[in-house]
């Protein structure tokens, strides 16, 4: 406890860019260690200041930050004073950027443009303090070999990752639901080439693959370089975002996913990507979760 003083002076020595919010979650994670933290997203139709409020009053760790219109895209956002609500609920952050963005196609001027827009979203993650963004798995149009899809990946992903080591920023690839090609084996070409590139595992996305739940396998391959985590539940028809336990015939084991999990071993970010109606099922996600977690 001593040392905190210390390493928090050194660090901003180090860094003079970060924000009062980065500097509250890093202090935390000094005293407490790196237990795991669980955040919520906030609605990109509603307003990002009052979304930001909710979740830290109702005692998240972090926001997983969407940047998306229409009233989270960062081309609308009033960027100091995002960066001065997170540093007032002393509250942790991680950017989300668009799903629907598709990258992954022949054409070159589609693909920059997904890029430049990519670009923008990583200005605004360093503006704020964030030290990560997930990018989405892009879903390939048919009758293209597994070479050219990850050829179209990198030609978003190798830039993206550049410009963000130079901002201490990581970005991680999130795995979809019906990818319509071998999207394991493609994130495996795409993090063997691109050490600094980690992996966000959706367990909603997980179930809804072909060959059913993939829970397991995405974490025993990928396992090494988790760096955030999306949990919610379906009934295999479609990504519902259901809260976690609530379709019983689905049957998954969420104490013994949860206990694979932590065995990787993982302890960091972990959203509740829960989107309902009435808010409290996500406080009772959340709860289950921290349960599930502490046992």
């Amino acid at each position: 406890m001593v040392f905190v003083p210390f390493l928090f002076c050194l660090r901003m020595k180090h860094d003079q860019d970060l924000g009062e919010s980065k500097w509250t979650w890093q202090i935390r994670e000094l005293i407490e260690g790196m237990a795991m933290r669980i955040g919520a997203m906030n609605h990109p139709a509603k307003d990002v200041i009052e979304e930001i409020r909710w979740i830290a009053e109702n005692g998240f760790d972090f926001v997983d930050l969407t940047l998306e219109p229409p009233a989270a895209d960062p081309s609308v956002l009033d960027l100091p004073s995002v960066r001065k609500a997170l540093a007032r609920y002393q509250l942790g952050v991680v950017i989300h950027t668009a799903y629907y963005l598709p990258y992954a196609v022949p054409f070159r001027s589609v693909r920059a443009a997904c890029r430049e827009e990519f670009s923008h979203a990583l200005r605004a993650a360093h503006q704020i303090g964030a030290e990560l963004v997930t990018i989405h798995f892009s879903r390939p149009p048919r009758f293209f070999t597994d070479d050219q899809v990850v050829e179209w990946h990198r030609d978003i992903v190798d830039p993206l990752c550049a410009m963000a080591e130079n901002w201490g920023i990581r970005i991680a690839l999130e795995q979809i639901p019906f990818p319509n090609c071998d999207q394991m084996g493609i994130i495996q070409r795409l993090l063997n080439a691109l050490p600094n590139l980690g992996f966000h595992l959706d367990s909603g996305h997980a179930q809804l693959e072909r060959k059913g739940d993939l829970w397991y396998e995405y974490l025993e391959r990928f396992g090494a370089r988790l760096c955030h985590v999306h949990l919610s539940e379906n009934d295999g028809t479609s990504d519902q975002h259901l809260p976690l336990g609530s379709v019983p015939h689905v049957g998954l084991d969420w104490p013994d996913r949860i206990a694979r999990l932590k065995a990787i071993p993982y302890d960091g970010t972990i959203t509740l990507e829960i989107f309902s109606a009435e808010p409290e099922y996500l406080l009772q996600s959340r709860n289950l979760l921290r349960r599930w977690w502490d046992s």
